[in-house]
């Protein structure tokens, strides 16, 4: 029941009459077995094509034990039986541009840099490549990109080599091929690149358009660079632009002075923050003098915020806690989170704050004169505020 595969030799079908042979469950997914296909499962460093088989959406094609299965929405209205296969063109077409440009990069930075690519990664978005070195620069990248764009300008051909391992010689292949196999597909970059794969590109590079690189980072001992081709390019400078416009106009800025103007943003913002962590930690120790003048006679002080975060809320907690040996209890109510503190040397918080925390279902831990206990409902962390207050440790 092996279905016959077109993609290769007639990758220009958008749409086949094919009989469906069987309406499976496959991994918990509804999925056809076909006669034949112009469907490309994944494979190849390519995501699958898609389309639809009688107006159904076809969703993943997979090569699962020599055999092609259709991934479908809803199974429910198809039975075994003629049908009609249609092909989303635009996804092959962005596939195809993605995974050829793919080809071009890593056949480019070989032949600059002499770094071969490791390993390959072509997403919704944007594309990867792992390449073994760490010594490419800004300008390398430049040089790279460049280098590229003009193959791309010259339109050079792409061809297809179906070759036995014994003639594999005759090929100066970019990457080791694939062992046990009895026919080798080699994609050849006219005179450029030769490199085994599976995949499906485009007949030539012109189509690819545009080629940029992202980005690099360091990765795992190698370099990973970011990049698209295609119609990809064009979305993506789109979005830049509309962003540094947008960006522009908040700063009252031409989107050439964007950078300098977001560094003194960044100067300004960095001041403030230190500005309101000062006025915080004085806040704190005035309201850590208010509850000591209304409290000052118990053996345990307590405040629960009903506004604030754990951060400010511990913050009047360690103020009071410089000020007074008694036993210091802060909650934040929207965080459902409480703190006990003390600056006595001789108590240990632990025992009677896990027995507390147990019984009232929260979770936490601290040292002898830190605990913090965190909640998942009000009640909870009233009944062990409650369980404190009454407590003789405490009193």
């Amino acid at each position: 029941m092996k279905t016959e595969s077109l993609y290769y030799e007639q990758s220009h079908l958008d749409e086949l009459d094919v009989s469906i042979l069987a309406v499976e469950h496959h991994e918990g997914r509804p999925a056809l077995v076909l006669d034949r296909t112009i469907l490309y499962p994944e494979g190849g460093g390519q995501g699958a094509d898609h389309g639809w088989i009688n107006g159904v959406p076809v969703l993943d094609v997979q090569l699962i034990e020599d055999e092609i299965y259709h991934f479908v929405s809803d199974s429910a209205g198809l039975a075994p039986g003629p049908a009609r296969l249609k092909l989303d063109r635009k996804r092959r077409q962005d596939l195809s541009t993605q995974h050829t440009a793919q080809h071009l990069l890593s056949a480019t930075i070989v032949r600059l840099a002499g770094a071969p690519t490791v390993s390959m990664h072509l997403g919704d978005r944007f594309n990867t490549i792992d390449v073994d070195t760490q010594n490419l620069y800004q300008e390398d990248l430049a040089l790279i990109e460049e280098a590229a764009q003009n193959i791309i300008r010259e339109d050079y051909a792409i061809i297809t080599h179906l070759c036995p391992p014994e003639d594999l010689h005759s090929f100066p292949l970019r990457k080791k091929p694939p062992e046990g196999e009895c026919q080798i597909r080699i994609v050849e970059i006219d005179g450029y690149d030769y490199s085994p794969c599976g995949g499906l590109h485009l007949p030539s590079t012109g189509p690819i358009g545009a080629l940029a690189i992202l980005g690099a980072e360091k990765y795992k001992g190698m370099l990973r660079l970011s990049f698209i081709a295609g119609h990809r390019v064009l979305r993506e400078y789109r979005m830049l632009r509309d962003i540094a416009g947008d960006a522009g106009r908040l700063l009252k800025v031409p989107q050439e002075e964007l950078a300098p103007a977001v560094a003194s943003l960044v100067e300004k913002t960095g001041l403030q923050d230190k500005t309101i962590l000062i006025l915080k930690e004085k806040l704190a120790q005035f309201e850590a003098c208010q509850i000591l003048q209304e409290q000052g006679h118990s053996a345990l002080l307590a405040k629960v915020f009903a506004d604030r975060s754990m951060d400010d809320t511990l913050r009047v907690g360690r103020a009071l806690q410089k000020e007074t040996e008694q036993f210091i209890l802060v909650a934040s109510m929207p965080e459902l989170k409480v703190a006990l503190l003390s600056s006595r040397k001789d108590v240990d918080l632990r025992p009677v704050c896990k027995t507390l925390l147990e019984g009232s279902g929260g979770t936490g831990g601290g040292g002898p004169t830190y605990f913090q206990g965190a909640f998942s409902s009000r009640e909870a962390m009233n009944k062990f505020i409650q369980g404190v207050q009454s407590h003789e440790y405490f009193n």
